[in-house]
């Protein structure tokens, strides 16, 4: 690719003075508003993640013996480059990730004869299916650090429960004034084993108005406490039986090792969510849902009905919202933000049209099979693309535009 903006020029001693307001001014916020300053790491690491996605295509077209011409950070006029073999690296002065310039990515372009060997479409199918998926895999691997980290961090949340152990005894609710306290075990209900959490809530429910025993553990001792059920829930309709009391929750700690196992296994789960996502959006009833969004006469697709059940893209605008909130959260959360993005993009990279490089996927393989097939090489006019691509880029900026109006208009609650 290249970058529109590279003709501007831009004064070197300026931007170094820039650069060191702006860090200095991260520096006091870091210390003046902790939140916003985590926040704004946040952001950065996004354009850091473009970043390594660029990086990931550079590393594999080098071993693939490919020409890579440019490696650069930031788009727009050059701040600083240096130039080491064939390959220019540098810094540019809009910090909005970066790329790199692998020559002959299409036949549309035209390389110096003695350049021709090196070019990306006169590689092997492996050598260019490798390059082209680099980017995704590197996704997928930062979701995986970044997952392992939680895991070996905060637990294996995925096979977390809940334990008949009190957490909390809601005070002056019926619990309270039989004397149950946070720590005690309940062993039994009105004569019921408890095994798990849920056996309390479906033991208690019926019961409203009853006086029943409560046979708990504490510090070692069995003791049988009564208690007086209310007859409602404060947050139930109806008679429900009520006693006021909240479960523990058990995390299992895998360490190390136990991590590197359950991380894939949590990527992939968030993979087939972030599959079936990407299929709601794109079916049907999504492609209608998101439409009576944009009109106003339907919440579903912008969470207004506060379920925040409803697929759609995110704006910057709805990054940053986004951002700040699983900084509030905590780092669990914050990491998870970074998860989901890392796949999601990852699986969106790969659509199989040009301008993603799913599209360079589908090329490849079809010049490869189509070779095959007929003993030639078969190579496919990009210029018969262009159409398409052009479609593609029109919807993505629509899908830009909309996605920022109802960030604006209709803000995803907050899922954290």
């Amino acid at each position: 690719m290249k970058d529109p903006l590279e003709e501007y020029e831009v004064d070197r001693r300026r931007a170094v003075l820039i650069v060191a307001l702006l860090t200095a001014g991260a520096i006091a916020l870091a210390v003046a508003r902790p939140t916003v300053f985590g926040t704004i790491l946040v952001i950065l690491s996004f354009f850091v993640m473009i970043m390594l996605h660029e990086l990931g295509h550079f590393v594999m077209a080098k071993r693939a013996g490919m020409k890579v011409t440019e490696f650069f950070v930031g788009f727009g006029p050059r701040i600083w480059s240096m130039k080491r073999g064939e390959t220019e690296y540098g810094v540019k002065a809009l910090p909005l990730g970066g790329y790199c310039k692998i020559i002959g990515m299409t036949n549309l372009e035209e390389v110096a004869p003695e350049d021709e060997p090196r070019v990306y479409r006169n590689k092997s199918y492996p050598a260019r299916l490798a390059v082209a998926v680099a980017g995704s895999v590197t996704h997928f691997l930062i979701a995986f650090v970044l997952m392992f980290v939680v895991v070996w961090g905060a637990g294996d949340l995925r096979h977390s429960s809940l334990e008949p152990t009190l957490s909390a005894v809601e005070p002056g609710a019926p619990a309270d004034a039989a004397g149950l306290k946070a720590g005690d075990s309940i062993l039994s209900i009105d004569g019921v084993p408890i095994e798990e959490w849920q056996d309390v809530p479906d033991t208690v429910r019926p019961l409203g108005g009853e006086t029943i025993d409560f046979v708990v553990e504490r510090d070692g001792d069995r003791i049988t406490l009564p208690v007086t059920l209310a007859e409602r829930h404060p947050q139930v309709a109806g008679k429900v039986g009520y006693a006021g009391v909240s479960p523990s929750s058990y995390v299992p700690q895998p360490g190390v090792l136990g991590s590197l196992k359950e991380a894939p296994a949590a990527i992939a789960d968030l993979t087939k969510e972030s599959l079936g996502a990407l299929g709601r959006m794109f079916s049907l009833e999504g492609v209608r849902s998101y439409k009576d969004a944009l009109s106003g006469s339907d919440t579903s697709a912008s969470g207004d009905d506060g379920s925040g059940s409803g697929d759609r893209f995110v704006s910057p605008v709805g990054f940053g919202r986004l951002a700040n909130q699983a900084v509030v959260a905590g780092w669990v959360s914050t990491l998870f933000l970074l998860i989901s993005i890392n796949v999601f993009v990852g699986l969106f990279n790969m659509v199989p049209l040009l301008p993603f490089d799913g599209g360079h996927v589908a090329i490849a393989t079809y010049e490869w099979i189509m070779s095959a097939v007929r003993r030639r090489r078969v190579q496919v006019d990009v210029a018969k693309l262009l159409p398409l691509t052009v479609a593609v880029v029109g919807i993505l900026a629509f899908i830009f535009l909309s996605s920022l109006f109802l960030d604006v208009s209709r803000p995803i609650p907050n899922p954290f």
